[in-house]
């Protein structure tokens, strides 16, 4: 049996990375900091997954380990070094943390003239694979010709719904049914191979990448902002409300609409994508998305480039309505959470200097720009229901 490395034990990486591992037959190797998932994996090496949508079926996964690699790093350099494939699920904020022990990994395989192993980073993020590839670089244990030696590093895309779960007397992760792995096949040794089963393999990732952050990262941030100025915490209470989905909706089809024209997606496709992908899938309400979780770092969610002012942008390019978007970066600029520190760094800066201030520092926009104003008129309209 193959042995695939993951690093990450939460619940994407169990509940979705390492399912698929599994089903193509690899011996499953989770990498963690956290000693408590460690010690959950090794206890009974198994742990179960439930279907949402099928009743919460039941389904094992087994063949599995874990190490810590603060603890037993020679074990997971070890691992990398027999591993056909290594993924990463530990958000990429994280992954200069992992690159070290990564890169050592890697480092191992110099000169040993094995089939290439195949590194990818499958985070929620654009390109996390060209991040991490830069982060084992700077941590000064690999250079780019010996990672060119060892392996090969496609970027990849995710999508999947994982929440806590406990069914038949077993914990587990509870997980939606529909899924998105897609990976860049032109990056492969063979583009035919796939190294990961039920996986999708595409020459045009960015256009996978920009359709899940710009319609579904964006409609579940913002159904996040809304619910927090409606008083609703949990966002499937928004999606199930008529008037506060239509706002949710009117965002992520604007958004649609910039897609269609960038990249040439079909109307009928992205209207499928929005109702069964987004609405129905994290509007079921079997699910419990808390809002104070979905719209943490607003600050990084309302910037220039991201799930929001990114299609904003995009459609403002095109001359196309945005003004739904603008709306959702209103919202969020009302949003707050105690426990969050950059909801609060934001509400602090709005109180000081004014949402005009704030509106020009976060999100990126200067007073003569259009969207400035329609944002700042939204914003003042809004009424807090708190």
């Amino acid at each position: 049996m193959e042995t695939a490395v993951h690093f990450g034990a939460g619940k994407i990486g169990r509940g979705f990375i390492a399912e698929l591992l599994h089903d193509t037959g690899y011996r499953v190797v989770f990498v963690d900091v956290v000693d408590a998932l460690v010690d959950l994996i090794n206890k009974d090496h198994e742990y179960y997954l439930f279907q949402i949508e099928n009743n919460y079926k039941e389904k094992k996964i087994d063949n599995i380990e874990a190490l810590s690699s603060i603890k037993e790093p020679e074990k997971v350099i070890a691992e990398i070094n027999q591993a056909k494939v290594v993924t990463t699920s530990v958000m990429a904020t994280n992954l200069p943390k992992i690159a070290p022990v990564l890169a050592k990994g890697l480092k191992s395989r110099v000169g040993q003239g094995k089939e290439k192993v195949v590194v990818m980073a499958c985070e929620n993020a654009m390109h996390g694979t060209d991040i991490l590839v830069k982060a084992m670089i700077d941590s000064g244990e690999i250079t780019q010709a010996e990672l060119d030696e060892v392996g090969v590093y496609p970027n990849t895309a995710v999508d999947r719904m994982v929440f806590d779960g406990e069914h038949n007397g077993h914990e587990g992760i509870d997980i939606g049914v529909n899924y998105e792995l897609a990976i860049e096949k032109d990056k492969l040794v063979n583009p035919d191979d796939e190294p990961i089963k039920g996986a999708e393999y595409t020459s045009d990732l960015d256009r996978h990448l920009q359709r899940k952050i710009y319609m579904i990262n964006c409609g579940h941030a913002i159904s996040a902002y809304i619910g927090y100025a409606n008083g609703k915490d949990i966002v499937q209470d928004v999606l199930n409300d008529p008037e506060l989905v239509k706002e949710v909706r009117a965002a992520v089809m604007e958004s649609a609409a910039a897609l269609e024209k960038e990249y040439g997606f079909s109307h009928e496709s992205l209207v499928d994508y929005c109702e069964n992908m987004f609405i129905k899938r994290f509007g079921n309400p079997k699910t419990h998305d808390e809002g104070a979780r979905v719209g943490r770092e607003p600050i990084r969610k309302i910037s220039y480039n991201d799930r929001i002012m990114g299609p904003a942008n995009m459609c403002e390019k095109y001359g196309l309505d945005n003004s739904a978007l603008l709306k959702g970066v209103a919202y969020a600029l009302h949003f707050y959470n105690k426990d969050d520190a950059q909801a609060v760094e934001l509400q602090n800066y709005i109180k000081e200097n004014g949402v005009e201030a704030a509106v020009e520092k976060y999100v990126g926009l200067k007073p003569s720009d259009r969207m400035f104003k329609v944002i700042v008129d939204d914003y003042n309209a809004i009424k807090v229901n708190r």
